[in-house]
């Protein structure tokens, strides 16, 4: 079937080749015709107008004259032919003309030019001689002879191979043959070689016991000895080594603080101080100069270094010989110093140094530090106490807890990784389980504050609530007075909270357990301080 359809392919491809040939040598005859009948045109032109001549050398006939009119307006014939034309008819041209200066580029058009060449001379031979008589048309000769047969031509030149033709079809698959017949059984094999040896087989079955052998004679026995007389005491050993000691009991809860000795008396009037520049001393701002105090828990405390000594340097700030605590904030020329929030911790004296060179000191003292208080910088939770009712404890730690993820990187207190905070660890324990913090015994009938910091940063924070338990109740059936829920961000918060009760009471701070370790909740720098809580 493939070579059925290439076949047919290279039939159709021989058969384009050719029509276009046919196609370019009937163009190519067409041309060659076309050309030929102008070219008779011009040659019986200028018969036309050697004839005319031979009947006037000097005048131009009528005839003449209209031809030239004729060729100078049609539009029929090649431009070139009827110039060629008009310079034999026109008298200015008639004499010195060479008719001759077309040159051919095939042998064909030269045979002809030739030959209307030949007969342009003899007719201009007789009628410029004197006695020129051959000047009309004469009759109609006979046909010459056949002339012989040309040569044959040259092959032409093999044509360009065509383009391939498209793929034929597939052919369908042919019909499954019929199964051929069995063939006749080939000879026996050769025998072959002998195989392993096989594996041990596996021991047989243990037999049966054998009968019981008869009962031998008895023997007479002995007679029982006398009992051996009593030995000798042994001496005392020697005293055994004393045993390790005994582990250290745990550290005792401090005891709660004694009531406030009474006012004592004044002292005498001590020697007058050096005079100095009024402007010299460091004051705080006028909501700040007091003289009972700076309450605790208030807020962004400025004490300003004016310098009246002319002097210009370095600024530096102490606190009590030591540096400041990082949560101050000097001002960008460091005259100024910012406590943002009110600690017990800020109380102190404040010395502003120029260049090494004593300032100025103010004595900031803070009102409002009750035995509630509690920053637990000293490792420990000060007078408030752990519970034996709840799940778990608070833990007190600094720096970032082990879980990542949730809890601080630091206190609020101090401000770095030094400083010291509670907090309940969410990777063991169960959910909703909680750790109570709860307070010493505070007087009822009196409005208090309550203000701490806290964190609570993390995918499964749960919550933090503030209640009150009533003198002689258990935590379990304690007041809630406040409740935060969810992530609060990775920041300290604070949280104020009024206290008032008719009875006694006791403060819970209560953290609950998420649903996963993510959920750590931390806690900072409890105050308490009398009177209700102020925005």
């Amino acid at each position: 079937m493939e070579i059925k359809s290439l076949s047919r392919t290279i039939l159709i491809c021989l058969t384009t080749l050719y029509t276009a040939l046919f196609i370019i040598l009937s163009l190519w005859q067409y041309y060659k015709t076309y050309t030929l009948k102008h070219e008779y045109l011009y040659e019986s032109e200028k018969l036309r107008a050697l004839e005319a001549r031979c009947n006037s050398e000097d005048t131009m006939s009528a005839e003449t004259k209209e031809m030239i009119h004729f060729l100078k307006n049609t539009k029929h014939l090649p431009r070139n032919i009827v110039k060629d034309i008009l310079e034999v008819l026109e008298p200015e041209n008639r004499v010195g003309k060479d008719l001759h200066k077309r040159q051919t580029t095939s042998s064909l058009h030269a045979m002809f030019q030739q030959l209307l060449t030949m007969q342009e001379s003899i007719l201009e031979q007789h009628c410029t001689s004197s006695n020129g008589t051959v000047c009309s048309r004469g009759s109609k000769g006979q046909p010459g002879a056949k002339g012989t047969k040309g040569p044959h031509g040259l092959s032409g030149v093999k044509g360009n191979q065509g383009i391939q033709g498209d793929k034929g079809l597939p052919s369908l698959n042919g019909l499954v043959g019929d199964p051929g017949y069995q063939g006749p059984l080939g000879p026996p094999g050769d025998k072959g070689q002998r195989g392993l040896p096989g594996l041990r087989g596996s021991p047989g079955m243990k037999g049966e016991k054998g009968l019981r052998g008869d009962i031998g004679d008895p023997v007479i026995m002995g007679l029982k000895g006398e009992p051996g007389s009593q030995g000798l005491t042994g001496s005392k050993g020697d005293i055994g080594l004393n045993g390790p000691p005994g582990l250290t009991g745990a550290k005792g809860f401090k005891g709660q603080l004694g009531e406030i000795g009474q006012k004592g008396d004044q002292g005498p009037k001590g020697p007058d101080g050096k005079v100095l520049d009024e402007d010299c001393a460091c004051k705080l701002k006028q909501q700040s100069r007091s003289n009972q105090g700076i309450q605790v828990g208030s807020k962004n405390i400025v004490i300003d270094c004016k310098n009246s000594t002319g002097l210009f340097g370095l600024v530096t700030w102490m606190k009590d010989s030591s540096s400041l605590d990082p949560r101050v904030k000097l001002s960008s020329d460091k005259h100024q110093l910012t406590i943002p929030d009110v600690l017990p911790n800020d109380q102190g004296n404040y010395t502003c140094f120029i260049n090494g060179r004593k300032i100025s000191t103010y004595e900031l003292k803070v009102k409002g530090i009750t035995q509630y208080n509690c920053d637990f910088e000293a490792g420990d939770i000060c007078l408030w106490k752990q519970v034996p009712s709840d799940n778990f404890d608070w833990i007190s730690h600094r720096a970032e807890t082990t879980s990542t993820a949730t809890g601080p990187s630091y206190d609020h207190t101090i401000g770095n990784v030094r400083g010291t905070y509670l907090y309940i660890e969410t990777s063991s324990h169960n959910q909703n389980e909680y750790a109570d913090l709860v307070s010493p015994l505070m007087t009822g009938n009196q409005d208090r504050c309550l203000s701490l910091w806290y964190h609570m940063f993390g995918s499964d924070i749960d919550q933090l609530e503030i209640g009150i338990i009533q003198k002689n109740q258990t935590p379990a059936n304690y007041l809630v007075l406040q409740v935060l829920s969810g992530d609060q961000g990775f920041q300290w918060n604070r949280m104020n909270v009024t206290l008032s009760s008719t009875s006694d009471f006791e403060v819970s701070i209560r953290g609950y357990k998420g649903k996963g370790y993510h959920g750590d909740i931390a806690i900072d720098d409890i105050i308490v301080y009398d009177g209700k809580c102020q925005n």
